[in-house]
This record gives structure tokens, sequence and C-alpha cells, in this order.
């Protein structure tokens, strides 16, 4: 996203084409039930709409232009994608999804694992969140696929949460030094352990020293 608009199928298809192996996207759901895909729970900072998402149906969100993000002077045309269509650049590319789930209705989450199903992708996609509840749910739906829990600063007691729901762990990179006792506890446990926004090689370095065998960043590190 340092470089192309955010949660666009440009992004998606820049992220493979720089040979990334996962690419990740923020899903919401509008108010008619479909599942579209954009960072913020409103539309404000990257189209000429505004409005929580989940007030829009999906028509209504369609009828907007993306018009923010950066690289957007080089992309015309743009609008907010559904999953459908940013999981079709992996069939095209073999790029893998990280879904992140943001403000969603739990009602609607069979939906995702349908369409993962669909794709061929329930063996490979990872599935993340802030919300436990949305992780428990998805866990109750699919007991194999990846789930990691989006913490800024977990503690023994999230790392505990995961190892009985087996689930992952993503943290905050620049919170390390307030949960690094939470990490390693995660290592020791042989919890997966990722890391976000690591934006520079010194980072991605530590980050790995400490476990993470994943990592998300806006750049394109050497």
């Amino acid at each position: 996203s340092s470089i192309y608009p955010q949660n666009t199928i440009a992004a998606f298809e820049g992220a493979a084409e720089y040979g990334f192996t996962y690419y990740e996207l923020d899903v919401h759901t509008t108010k008619d039930g479909e599942w579209v895909v954009i960072h913020d729970d409103t539309v404000d900072a990257m189209t000429d709409g505004e409005g929580e998402v989940e007030n829009f149906t999906f028509e209504g969100i369609r009828a907007l232009k993306i018009d923010g993000g950066n690289g957007i002077e080089n992309h015309e045309g743009l609008v907010v994608p559904t999953l459908k269509e940013s999981l079709d650049v992996c069939s095209q590319t073999g790029i893998l999804p990280v879904i992140e789930l943001k403000n969603c209705d739990i009602k609607y989450l069979p939906g995702i694992v349908e369409i993962l199903e669909e794709y061929g992708l329930s063996d490979s996609a990872k599935i993340i969140s802030f919300d436990k509840d949305y992780l428990e749910e998805y866990r109750r739906l699919d007991g194999e696929i990846d789930i990691l829990y989006l913490s800024n600063d977990p503690s023994i007691e999230d790392i505990d949460w995961c190892i009985e729901n087996n689930f992952g762990i993503n943290f905050n990179c620049w919170n390390l030094g307030k949960c690094s006792d939470a990490i390693v506890y995660a290592k020791k446990n042989d919890v997966t352990i990722a890391a976000w926004t690591v934006d520079n090689t010194i980072f991605a370095d530590i980050m790995v020293l400490f476990g993470a065998e994943y990592i998300t960043t806006n750049k394109i590190l050497p």
C-alpha cells in the first residue's frame, strides 16, 4: 500500500508481481450481506463517498469511485472489490490471501467458508481479526484453516486462549518490548507467530529472531 491504493485489485496484482507469498485484505459486510474489501469502517478515506460501510447496500458501495491511496493517479476506474473478485487474483497469479475480518455481521461468516472452498483456498488461506468472537465462530465453522489473533500487545492469557482454540498470534511489531514475554511463551508452545506492520529490514530481522514465521509490510523490502 506504499505504492498502490490499499485493498484494491491493483494492489493485490502488484503484490503478486513483486513476488509476495500472501496479500492481506480487509473484509466487511454490506447491509445486504455482500463481502466487500476495504480497510476502514467508513468509505470516506478511499472513495468519493461518505458513511459507514455497513450502511451501504452492495449496489450503493459499488457506485463509489476509489479516489484515495498511494499511486491513485496511476489507476483509473477502481471500485471497492468483492471478496470473490479479490480471490480471482489468487486464481490468476498463485498468490494466497490473508483475510482480516473487520466490521461484519457474524451471521454471514459461513459465506467466507463457502467462498474459500469454491476457490480451493481453505487449506492455504489465513483468517485474522482483532475480534475474538469472529475468530471463535470461524473456528467452529472450520476446524482446520489457519487462524491468527491480531493484537497490539498480547498477554500470556491471550496466548493461552490461542492455544485453546488452535490460533496463531499476529502482533504489533512496535510493541515487542511490552509483549516479548508473551511472544517467547507463544514460541515455546508452538503457536504460529506473525508480526505487523514491519516496514524496514531491521525490524524484519528482529521479528525472525523472535520466531515470526510471517510479517505484514506496506513496502517492498530488499
